[in-house]
């Protein structure tokens, strides 16, 4: 969920210049005295241009990727909320909850606002019609809504074995049933999609949480 408002200032400065003239004198001859013109300075103002501060908008980065909706469930469903709401503020604490009809291993895969993908649980078992809350009690872990702003997604796979459908390599770091995936969401989906083709679709379940997570 893994803005500022950036200020340019531009200033011109014109440099100040002085210039002086100087009058010439002049020889006039009148009733036999000598007149003579005595020397004149002319002030030319100088002209400061102040510098201007302009305040200059940074664009707010916005989620791009693809965000799909996955909803199936042939034998049994599986359900996910947010707590209280589908929206977070960011610096709130995450809270989900999720349920299953049917006895099943449990994962959650998530695609933030950035668009990385992370896995949040995996293969949790959890019996029918339990309500388990997300983080989990009693593990310890807790998450806090980080920027930018925009929707994400958490994908909640019910199966009735366990599930394992990402290589050794595509892990790229991994603390307990949390880890970071070196995939972008795309390739993420092409892993999904491939390991929906080899199990029986009686035997899972897929519930898609839209979720989105905005400023105070």
């Amino acid at each position: 969920m893994d803005y500022q408002i950036g200020r340019e200032v531009v200033g011109f400065i014109a440099t100040s210049r002085k210039r002086a003239a100087i009058g010439l004198g002049v020889t006039v001859t009148a009733v036999g005295l000598l007149a003579a013109c005595q020397p004149k300075v002319v002030e030319v103002p100088v002209e400061v241009e102040v510098p201007v501060e302009v305040e200059v908008p940074v664009p707010i980065e916005v989620s791009k990727c693809e965000l799909p909706q996955f909803n199936e469930g042939r034998k049994f469903v599986a359900e996910a909320w947010g707590v209280p709401d589908s929206t977070f503020d960011i610096g709130e604490p995450l809270r989900l909850q999720i349920r299953v009809s049917s006895a099943s291993f449990v994962n959650i895969y998530y695609v933030s606002t950035s668009c990385k993908v992370t896995r949040l649980l995996r293969d949790r078992p959890v019996v029918a019609a339990e309500i388990v809350d997300f983080p989990l009690r009693g593990s310890g872990t807790e998450m806090t809504v980080k920027p930018p702003e925009g929707d994400e997604v958490f994908y909640v796979i019910a199966t009735r074995e366990k599930l394992e459908f990402l290589a050794p390599g595509d892990i790229l770091r991994e603390s307990g049933d949390i880890a970071s995936i070196d995939l972008t969401p795309a390739q993420f989906y092409e892993r999904l999609a491939a390991a929906r083709g080899r199990i029986n679709p009686d035997d899972w379940s897929i519930k898609t949480l839209q979720t989105s997570v905005v400023g105070r």
